[in-house]
């Protein structure tokens, strides 16, 4: 073994709270723990990259001093996770590929499992 922990390629398919939160949570986790990490963002799930998204589950979560979204994105963005956005998924939500955080990319799933090598697959 090389001592390189093994990375994870995580695909998220949709806009909805809780997957999202998981997700980045785990990704986070994942990343703090040594492990390179990949995100990818598909279709409609770009939308938790909007700079004026607001996400009513946020409110439970931030009143339980857990988290938000915005908290997770900034914590991987600063982790050094690779997050690439659906090409496809920017246009589908109307989202401009400038207004994206600093240090994430857009690209096409075939790009994105190009990358892969031998992570570990898993979809969010």
């Amino acid at each position: 073994m090389s001592g390189v922990p093994r990375g994870i390629s995580l695909v998220i398919g949709a806009a909805d709270h809780a997957r999202l939160h998981a997700a980045l949570t785990l990704a986070c986790a994942a990343a703090a723990l040594g492990r390179p990490v990949r995100m990818f963002l598909h279709g409609e799930a770009v939308a938790a990259l909007a700079p004026s998204r607001h996400w009513a589950g946020d409110a439970a979560l931030a009143a339980s001093a857990m988290p938000t979204l915005g908290d997770l994105l900034a914590s991987a963005l600063d982790l050094e996770i690779s997050i690439m956005a659906c090409q496809s998924g920017l246009h589908l939500c109307g989202i401009a590929a400038a207004s994206l955080p600093d240090g994430t990319e857009t690209g096409g799933m075939v790009g994105f499992l190009a990358g892969a090598a031998d992570d570990e697959l898993l979809l969010g």
